[in-house]
């Protein structure tokens, strides 16, 4: 069987379609057709379905502490520290003795402070023993008097984070003697002094947490000698107090703030753009009320993260978020490109098509930047939150 002209056939058929490595294909039969083109659609949530949920996290559970002389609102806001009792003994060689204190220390952690600012100092001051949750700035106000001021702290100005300190000794003990009533307890107010109104975060929690140091001598008469003993002492209890607590207008979009606020957004996400379309970006805009107020060279760490059950306010969100950081003063539309939350929406027909908006966790109850936005009920639809998607048409791939 002569098989020349077979494979003549063949090689010419072949050559209908063949691969070239190094040049753009040549088989229609293969290849998209076409040249691709991002189509732009924007979104708006549902009208009167976004909503403002506060008291997520409280000041005595956040990670900062809050001092300022009328950054917020124009209101001085002031910290609020317990310490656990202090032991007037120490066991030594199964005997309880009593000691001299020679000194003692206190300690603050700066989180964050306009670093462009001098001459700021933080001031310590006696408060009652009995604070809690429950104590108000009206209710600690006239402590922060001058006859009960312990110590001012200045704060270096080169210092743009980290801890300072002060030592009192000598006569000045006397201003922190813990009278038998109190049990050993000792309560103190922290109030920013400062040349201009600005505001300095404190780390409430973890090592840089605020300090109580005693430094002390224990006699041992059967030995002869002097023993030297330091107390630490970190708070049992901490809180910021403004004076008056704002309310929210429930017709804007209200994140962070004290308790923090977080806001719910829920969208009418269509069909055809899950089944149709390749998403290329998605950036979630939203236009505040007024500039965001806060502290320079601390910006606000935004968040969005997408509802994984829409149950309101109690909605659970996925783990990673899209974030933005908006400095303070800002007033133009903030975007934070949120395309990972969307594509969380395509890839099911059966989850909530929702998000989430609120500060990074480490500044919830803890930013002095509170940012107010518009939402659906506004009356101007240019201000309104909207998600603006970039997308492409998926390629129609021909039959065989």
């Amino acid at each position: 069987m002569n098989f020349r002209p077979l494979a003549a056939a063949l090689l010419i058929g072949l050559s209908g379609c063949q691969d070239e490595f190094t040049s753009p294909g040549g088989c229609p039969a293969l290849c998209p057709g076409g040249v691709p083109q991002v189509f732009e659609e924007v979104l708006t949530p549902i009208t009167g379905s976004d909503s403002s949920f506060r008291g997520y996290v409280q000041p005595n559970t956040a990670a900062a502490l809050l001092v300022s002389n009328g950054l917020t609102d124009g209101q001085e806001q002031v910290a609020i520290l317990l310490f656990p009792p202090r032991s007037d003994s120490v066991l030594v060689r199964d005997t309880l003795r009593s000691y001299v204190i020679d000194s003692v220390a206190f300690s603050l952690g700066v989180l964050a402070r306009d670093t462009n600012l001098t001459g700021v100092e933080l001031d310590l001051y006696r408060l009652p023993a009995g604070i809690d949750t429950t104590t108000t700035f009206s209710s600690v106000d006239t402590s922060f008097s001058p006859q009960n001021l312990v110590v001012g702290i200045p704060v270096p100005d080169s210092l743009n984070s980290g801890i300072v300190r002060a030592v009192l000794q000598g006569p000045d003990l006397a201003k922190l003697v813990i009278p038998p009533a109190d049990t050993g307890v000792l309560a103190l107010g922290v109030r920013l002094n400062a040349p201009v109104v600005t505001g300095v975060r404190l780390l409430a929690t973890g090592a840089s947490a605020p300090t109580f140091l005693t430094y002390a001598t224990l006699d041992v008469p059967d030995t002869g000698t002097a023993k030297l003993r330091s107390f630490p002492l970190t708070t049992s209890f901490s809180s910021f107090v403004p004076p008056i607590q704002q309310a929210d207008d429930s017709t804007l979009l209200n994140v962070g703030g004290e308790p923090s606020a977080r806001a719910l957004m829920r969208f009418d996400f269509p069909a055809r753009l899950r089944d149709s379309v390749s998403i290329v970006r998605a950036t979630l805009e939203l236009t505040p009320v007024v500039p965001i107020e806060g502290l320079p060279t601390d910006p606000l760490h935004l968040q969005a993260r997408a509802v994984v059950a829409d149950l309101g306010a109690k909605s659970p969100v996925n783990a990673t978020p899209a974030a933005d950081t908006i400095e303070a003063g800002t007033t133009g539309t903030t975007a934070i490109e949120v395309i990972r939350l969307v594509q969380l929406w395509t890839a099911t027909t059966s989850g909530p098509t929702a998000l989430v908006l609120s500060v990074a966790p480490e500044q919830e109850s803890a930013s002095f930047s509170r940012p107010v936005f518009y939402s659906t009920r506004a009356a101007d639809p240019a201000v309104r939150p909207r998600l603006r998607l970039n997308y492409t048409l998926k390629f129609p791939f021909e039959n065989p």
